[in-house]
């Protein structure tokens, strides 16, 4: 009975803030479309540090002194992915507004679809490759100063474990001559997908950002594929060690 009391004032909460968004955002709208923009992402970041409260996450950020500071090259985030809650965790441990790589499905859901298009989000259809491969290339093309999310295992894993990595986000990156931002999450299934009753509250979650690879000048090869999806790689093993060996 307490974990369905406790679901519905975490629904009822939910509401109260998309009503508190819509109504920022309408008197934004008046103000025209730079300031439309600037109030969603004033929002996006809202929204990520309030969920973190709903689901009572103590969020501990390392690393965002080493973010770029430059507005002059795209910078695309690559974060493992264990949970809804790598999101929110996201946009509150970077304190910025940012777009995702997204599925599909999300896209068809009206209220939800509306706010992602206008913070900057990406649709792709998972199971065409081709058509896939096309919207990230448009959206290599039309990357700009504000940063976007790729989770390069394609899909949140299921176990906790990481999967393979896919090159479809990092390729973009490389075509658009991005900064590539390794990020790793930890314990955010813990918070939302594995959450036990009887464990810590609030409930720790690690977000970890590592130095950027400036792609600019390299060769859009196989050679430099490998070279950042390792890259990528041996950042999550270092986290992931260091978690270990705490």
């Amino acid at each position: 009975m307490l974990k369905i009391l406790k679901t519905v004032w975490r629904v009822i909460r939910i509401l109260a803030f998309m009503a508190y968004c819509l109504w920022d955002y309408s008197l934004a709208a008046l103000g025209g479309k730079a300031e439309r923009q600037r109030v969603i992402d004033r929002l996006f970041v809202e929204w990520g540090f309030f969920l973190l409260r709903v689901f009572q996450v103590d969020l501990r950020v390392t690393g965002h002194d080493l973010l770029p500071t430059e507005r002059d090259t795209p910078r695309v985030f690559l974060v493992n992915h264990n949970s809804w809650l790598d999101i929110p965790a996201t946009l509150a441990a970077a304190e910025e507004g940012m777009g995702f790589v997204a599925k599909r499905e999300l896209g068809r859901i009206p209220l939800l679809a509306f706010w992602m298009r206008a913070t900057g989000c990406v649709f792709i259809d998972r199971s065409d490759k081709r058509g896939a491969r096309n919207a990230l290339e448009n959206t290599a093309r039309q990357l700009t100063s504000r940063p976007l999310v790729v989770f390069p295992e394609g899909t949140r894993s299921k176990t906790g474990k990481r999967l393979p990595l896919k090159m479809g986000g990092m390729r973009m990156a490389l075509m658009a001559g991005a900064r590539i931002i390794p990020v790793h999450i930890n314990n955010s299934r813990a918070a939302y997908e594995a959450f036990d009753p009887k464990g810590p509250i609030p409930l720790p979650v690690d977000v970890r950002f590592f130095p950027a690879l400036d792609t600019r000048g390299m060769e859009d090869d196989k050679v430099t594929w490998n070279r950042m999806k390792q890259y990528v790689e041996d950042c999550w093993d270092a986290a992931e060690a260091d978690i270990k060996n705490r």
